[in-house]
């Protein structure tokens, strides 16, 4: 039997992952601010927690396509 080692899908997949969990975290932000804007409610904490895993989130995503690419 012949043995290959194949190319593994794992940067494609948690790039995926990491953008994903990117656009929630943007998501929240912009949900957040517009809560704030209209409602006059407190969440600028929020809306920073939420940018702040986006940005992390999508650094991690761009790391991974470069360590497994």
């Amino acid at each position: 039997m012949a043995e290959q080692a194949g190319r593994s899908d794992m940067g494609t997949g948690l790039a995926f992952v990491f953008g994903v969990i990117a656009v929630l975290g943007a998501l929240v932000t912009t949900v957040t601010s517009y809560m704030d804007a209209v409602g006059g409610s407190d969440m600028q904490v929020v809306a920073g927690l939420g940018m702040a895993v986006a940005m992390l989130a999508g650094g991690l995503a761009v790391a991974v396509i470069h360590a497994y690419g």
